[in-house]
């Protein structure tokens, strides 16, 4: 009888704690394309991001394309490559990263992607240079 009552505890412990594992979304695969004017990206960097709750994850772009991990859910899409900009500060020169990227791409994107739990999470994002 005692056995018996060791192992009913034992089991439901078990149960208790198979319950009690992380329920926090899980990163899944996403990848896909950037173009630059019409071109494949040859280097950045795209941000997946939630705005409601700061959730970020960075992916980097080379040759036009991009793999990585996100989390699902709807996400803002912000596509940075960055280049070299001499300036003078203080008289001294020195090198800066300038984004080539139209701000509409990054800083005010309106670029999404649906990223799902379970299944393809392939995109294709079509951008533009900034002015300059």
């Amino acid at each position: 009888m005692r056995r018996t009552f060791i192992f009913l505890v034992f089991l439901s412990s078990l149960t208790f704690l198979s319950g009690c594992g992380n329920s926090e979304p899980k990163l899944v695969s996403v990848n896909g394309t950037v173009t630059l004017d019409g071109v494949p990206l040859a280097d950045g960097f795209m941000y997946f991001k939630t705005i409601e709750t700061g959730s970020l994850e960075r992916i980097e772009i080379k040759g036009g394309a991009f793999n990585g991990k996100a989390l699902p859910g709807l996400r803002r899409v912000e596509i940075i490559s960055n280049v070299p900009k001499k300036v003078v500060i203080d008289g001294a020169p020195i090198e800066v990263p300038d984004n080539i990227i139209h701000p509409s791409f990054n800083i005010d994107s309106k670029l999404t992607a649906q990223v799902v739990a379970e299944g393809a999470n392939t995109f294709a994002f079509a951008v533009k240079k900034k002015k300059s």
